[in-house]
């Protein structure tokens, strides 16, 4: 599965830079790093609410802990 946060960083055109969504939702760059790696950690609820509002809903919380919905 793909890391939804890091398509959303990375798709054409970018929508920001890494440091300025570090810098949106109150965290490091480097942590931005490891939220878009394979396994990421877990955010938390304020951080993740703050993904969720900068990425405009793009990326939710069940996202980042890699929830998916049955396709039935």
């Amino acid at each position: 599965m793909a890391n939804k946060l890091a398509q959303w960083l990375n798709a054409d055109p970018k929508p920001m830079a890494k440091i300025d969504f570090a810098e949106k939702i109150g965290v490091s760059p480097g942590y931005v790093s490891q939220l878009c790696a394979d396994n990421p950690p877990w955010p938390g609820r304020i951080i993740a609410k703050k993904i969720g509002e900068v990425t405009e809903g793009a990326v939710t919380p069940n996202d980042l802990a890699g929830y998916v919905e049955d396709a039935a």
